[in-house]
């Protein structure tokens, strides 16, 4: 059992970060931190919400985005970012919100629902839990679960292999999936987000992405077919033109470190430019450039993808359907369908004309992973899918001055743990693939 009391100083001070409204989740709160004895799983699951949105569309996500050269690091300590030049130190930050932050809040809010005999509360916290560790087994590989979250037991928590937490998480979201029924995101537990999904949806739609991250293709193919069904449904973060609430590309290119992130040279804005050609003609484009990009900037301007007041796609319809595809393909199955419906919705989003494929085998293949490259800008999936296929649709490796011959494989384990974990399993270089991609 976890020591709840160790959490909720930390989750007091993770509430003062400020890249969405928090008002609703601190009403109440006692002044002083250390008088807690328990905490209401509705503020408990709201942290975990706001963690999300942070660890999806912030560092992380700009750090991907450059590592796959959807972006440039453009000044000061983003160039040597940009060029794969990283230490265990800069990951200290992700690694405590994935747990800390994160994690652990939500269990505590599965604990509470449980206790309340609140299902809907217990299922929301099982999906988020069953999210956040997937994606620390897609970044880092092995990773503490068993032993993690109790320091008083286990104070240097073993490290649990990859494929164990895949399936943990798996688990999480099954289990979760049974709890939530069929309540939609909008009637429970929906701040920072807006969708017109059911929790169930968006539930199915990760357990597709994770089996698509661990090389099961079957299963990621049955679970996108239960997954985010039109546009309308993507989980979004909800941002708003105040302070606290603003876009979180917004606040670091507009008000935190201006110059230091752009695209200028990068292969998605070649791709959406037509500098390099896309492997399936898409006229387009000119249209989805304007709104990703403005010239070598990020497009922060109203209606740009990086607007003030814009959501970023936590996980999104596009996103589901190419890995419908994506498995299908892979299987046998018909990759075509779902990835024209794809293309006719880009054409809805962006205007223009997204002509539909005829390809088969590896053609398609590789239209399929070109077009969610383009598509998801900004996502963390796509670091993910290049390591997974090996860079199949070759996107191009940075500072080859310096002997890069690939783009990194893996996060390094942080400082955090390195310092004060005795179980830390020694240092990894960034190019050692994690093993369900060796």
């Amino acid at each position: 059992m976890m020591k709840k009391n160790n959490y909720y100083i930390i989750l007091v001070l993770a509430l003062l970060v400020t890249f969405s409204s928090c008002s609703d989740y601190t009403d109440g709160i006692n002044d002083s931190p250390n008088a807690f004895s328990s905490a209401p799983g509705d503020l408990l699951i709201g942290q975990t919400n706001l963690t999300v949105v942070k660890l999806f569309s912030s560092q992380n996500s700009r750090l991907s985005g450059m590592w796959t050269d959807q972006f440039t690091g453009e000044d000061r300590q983003y160039i040597p970012l940009n060029n794969y030049v990283v230490t265990a130190g800069d990951f200290s930050d992700d690694w405590g919100d994935f747990y800390k932050n994160g994690i652990a809040q939500a269990k505590l809010a599965e604990e509470s629902a449980i206790e309340d005999g609140n299902l809907v509360l217990q299922g929301v916290a099982q999906i988020l839990q069953g999210l956040l560790l997937a994606e620390v087994a897609t970044s880092w590989g092995d990773a503490p679960w068993t032993e993690a979250l109790d320091k008083d037991n286990f104070p240097n928590p073993k490290y649990d292999s990859q494929a164990s937490l895949f399936e943990a998480a798996q688990g999480l979201l099954s289990a979760g999936i049974t709890n939530v029924g069929d309540v939609s995101v909008a009637a429970a537990y929906s701040e920072p987000y807006k969708s017109s999904a059911t929790w169930a949806e968006i539930a199915h739609s990760i357990k597709a992405r994770y089996y698509l991250a661990a090389k099961d293709y079957t299963n990621a193919l049955t679970e996108s077919q239960m997954g985010i069904s039109s546009r309308s449904g993507d989980l979004m973060s909800a941002h708003r033109d105040e302070s606290g609430a603003r876009n979180m590309y917004y606040q670091f290119t507009e008000e935190q470190r201006g110059g230091y992130l752009g695209a200028t040279g990068s292969h998605l804005l070649n791709l959406v430019t037509g500098v390099t050609a896309r492997v399936l003609n898409t006229p387009g484009d000119t249209n989805r450039a304007t709104v990703y990009f403005n010239g070598n900037a990020l497009n922060t301007t109203e209606g740009g993808f990086f607007a003030v007041n814009a959501g970023f796609p936590i996980v999104s319809y596009f996103e589901t359907k190419l890995i419908e595809a994506e498995a299908a393909q892979r299987t046998g199955g018909d990759a075509l369908t779902p990835f024209n419906m794809v293309r006719d919705e880009l054409a809805l989003a962006y205007g223009g004309s997204f002509p539909h494929s005829a390809s088969a085998g590896a053609a398609l293949l590789n239209e399929i992973l070109e077009e969610k490259y383009v598509t998801l800008i900004g996502a963390t999936q796509v670091f993910h899918d290049i390591r997974r296929t090996n860079n199949l649709i070759g996107v191009p490796v940075k500072n080859n001055a310096a002997g890069n011959t690939t783009i990194p494989q893996r996060y390094l384990y942080p400082q955090s743990e390195i310092s004060a974990n005795s179980n830390f399993p020694g240092l990894v270089d960034l190019y050692v693939a994690t093993p369900v991609n060796q």
